[in-house]
């Protein structure tokens, strides 16, 4: 049993092997030109051929391929016989474009004396685009580009705070948590420089045939998160004269506008806004506190982005649990959660527009335990576990307005003695 074991073991391996080798071969095409010049029209046919392996990249590959080979033309003057320019291209062709064409040759050329026109086909040998692993998934991909902030500075705790470091904190946060959900192709931007700088090295005479294609991989996103970022100064005290103990007030700490861009049609996908309140600053110090202030921020974004675009729903069922299609650290063991089973979609009767399904809350449910991927949750009230569809929508409960319910993991508002000593929430 063991000895097919490794056998199917080791098929498999060959298998992924090939299929990465084979994005890697060398591709034979075949491409087209014309021109008046012999050179030209040889070249505006191996620019073609490039073109349907390497495609378009961020920048234009046609033109990129036309600087790249617009030496081919400079090699021989205009009076040169064509047999000597054919040599001379065929000899060059590799090193002159760095690898983006190997190889061709001439299928088909003919020169028309009437249009003083040459027409030239050939087949020509380019490499195929390089693949990292396997094949890249469909998820939508995403950006979260730097924050804003109205304000550069704000006081907080009895401390200055500069606002371009809290944004980018808060979009650090944002970004780490919408990779957890594995729900989008993650982007990122903050190290562009080096990225480009990295990509710069193209144009080295040595770079290789197999660099180009790692090239063809820059992606360009599907949606971009932007917004805004407003923090609060210190909440007021209220003095008890019945006790003699001031209580710091709480109140909001953190409020953050954001919009979900879909950037190829410029759509407004969602947007909103978050308030954190003081009570979410927990921690042994002043730096540790409003580092979980900007995680829930951004936890609570997070949610919100994920809750419209792809809601966690019931993805499996075992024989006692349910079975949740997310897990790592947006999802925590014990967190309560409501379902809710969809009916028809809706849709507009007067724009036709799908306006989205009717919800109805059949069951609240806890969840066990939690893995990178997926998480498990027993039914906690509501419609028996057998009775809830494959694909219900879960969503975190929402809580009444007004009512004083914390989010989870908050303390109580900071308290002044008498003596007017600060107790702040991470001391109690």
């Amino acid at each position: 049993m063991k000895k097919y074991l490794l056998l199917a073991v080791a098929v498999c391996g060959l298998a992924a092997f090939a299929q990465l080798q084979q994005s890697n071969s060398i591709k034979t095409v075949h491409g087209r030109g014309r021109n008046s010049d012999y050179r030209t029209a040889v070249y505006e046919a191996l620019v073609q051929a490039a073109s349907q392996v390497q495609g378009v990249s961020l920048q234009d590959s046609r033109d990129a391929f036309m600087d790249s080979t617009a030496q081919l033309r400079k090699t021989k003057s205009g009076d040169s016989d064509v047999s000597e320019i054919r040599e001379s291209l065929k000899q060059s062709v590799s090193a002159k474009t760095k690898g983006r064409v190997l190889s061709y040759d001439i299928t088909s050329e003919r020169f028309d004396k009437e249009l003083n026109l040459w027409y030239v086909e050939l087949d020509a040998k380019v490499p195929g685009q390089y693949t990292v692993g396997l094949p890249a998934d469909n998820r939508r991909r995403m950006i979260v580009m730097p924050f804003r902030s109205l304000t550069d500075k704000v006081n907080v705790f009895g401390r200055t705070l500069q606002m371009g470091t809290t944004c980018e904190s808060i979009a650090a946060n944002l970004n780490e948590k919408l990779v957890q959900t594995r729900r989008f192709t993650m982007l990122d931007r903050a190290f562009n420089a080096e990225t480009m700088a990295e990509l710069s090295r193209l144009h080295l005479e040595n770079a290789s045939a197999g660099d180009f294609g790692r090239f063809q991989q820059l992606l360009v996103t599907d949606y971009m998160v932007i917004g805004t970022v407003k923090m609060y100064p210190s909440p007021s005290a209220t003095y008890n004269q019945w006790t003699g103990v001031t209580t710091q007030n709480d109140g909001p700490f953190l409020e953050i506008s954001y919009r979900v861009v879909l950037v190829p049609t410029s759509q407004l996908k969602w947007a909103g806004t978050i308030i954190v309140p003081y009570s979410s600053c927990r921690g042994d110090s002043v730096d540790t506190a409003l580092a979980s202030g900007m995680a829930v921020a951004a936890e609570e974004v997070c949610h919100d982005i994920v809750n419209n675009i792809y809601p966690m729903r019931v993805t499996a069922k075992t024989t006692y649990e349910l079975v949740l299609n997310q897990g790592g650290v947006n999802v925590r063991e014990g967190a309560m959660y409501d379902v809710f089973r969809q009916g028809e979609a809706i849709v507009d009767v007067t724009s036709g527009e799908t306006l989205g399904a009717p919800e109805e809350k059949i069951a609240t449910i806890r969840v066990t335990r939690v893995d990178p991927k997926m998480s498990y949750a027993v039914v906690a009230e509501g419609t028996p576990l057998a009775q809830i569809p494959v694909g219900a929508v879960v969503r975190r409960p929402k809580y009444t307005p007004g009512a004083a319910q914390p989010p989870a993991g908050a303390v109580s508002p900071v308290q002044v003695s008498p003596s007017g000593t600060v107790t702040m929430p991470w001391k109690k």
